[in-house]
């Protein structure tokens, strides 16, 4: 085994133990969320059965999601400590059913105000006053991590994994180039190199006047020196192939570890 190894184990160990504090200070039992289209409810099952529970039992649902979230970040991490030594397969299972917890906007709802915690650096920055993009407030009906309201629910799934993976963030921050201002969907700044990445996502790629847009866009940002594959991001889908936790994830290993 190679010392960087050794190292990355003592590391994944430290983490552990702060996770199991804090599952272990959660209320007994687990949240299951029975969903109806858009709707759903949740329920909160122990030892002595199974109840629902109200809207005004947030707090206590909050608290069951964060516990939820935990066993299967905790189980990440095992994996991930056995995979130093073993097979990659045993990660991709755990991290596959992690994914599966924060691609549901339910489970987002809840978890929201728990990731978007971060460093006091990285929570300044985030909340600080910045010029925001005015247009079409109504569209902007999807709920993610601190209270901020996105566009789609891709942009959600985005947010909550920047927020799990500790990117701080800014939701389409007025960025004038020229005499062009433009909003990208987010502003990143990079947690050890302090340094500003943009990320555009494109919903409707296969939609031919879309994509007329997206490479005028693309060109715009090279005018700035914010070039695609060096400090500007996209990522697409299509109606047919929408964007998962697991693309998200993928990218950010690319750009940021």
């Amino acid at each position: 085994m190679y010392i960087d190894e050794d190292k990355q184990i003592q590391k994944l160990l430290t983490t552990l133990k702060k996770l199991n504090k804090v599952y272990n200070s959660l209320p007994e039992g687990h949240i299951s969320i029975s969903h109806a289209g858009d709707n759903y409810k949740w329920f909160h099952s122990t030892e002595g059965g199974t109840k629902y529970l109200k809207k005004c039992e947030v707090k206590l649902a909050k608290k069951l999601a964060i516990k939820k979230y935990l066993k299967l970040k905790i189980a990440v991490i095992k994996a991930e400590i056995r995979d130093l030594s073993k097979s990659p397969s045993i990660t991709n299972k755990s991290r596959e059913k992690l994914h599966q917890l924060l691609s549901d906007p339910a489970y987002l709802e809840l978890l929201s105000d728990f990731l978007s915690q971060n460093t006091l650096e990285a929570a300044y920055w985030m909340k600080a006053d910045y010029p925001k993009n005015q247009k079409h407030p109504e569209s902007l009906v999807h709920p993610t991590v601190g209270g901020i309201m996105v566009r789609s629910k891709s942009e959600s799934m985005i947010a909550m994994a920047l927020a799990e993976n500790n990117i701080p963030f800014r939701y389409e921050n007025l960025l004038t180039i020229g005499n062009i201002t433009i909003a990208p969907d987010f502003t990143l700044l990079h947690p050890v190199t302090k340094e500003l990445y943009y990320w555009e996502h494109f919903g409707m790629i296969d939609n031919e006047n879309y994509y007329e847009s997206f490479a005028s866009k693309i060109q715009t940002y090279a005018k700035a020196n914010i070039i695609l594959g060096d400090n500007l991001i996209a990522s697409f889908e299509t109606s047919e192939n929408p964007l998962s936790y697991n693309t998200i994830n993928n990218i950010l290993k690319q750009y940021f570890y």
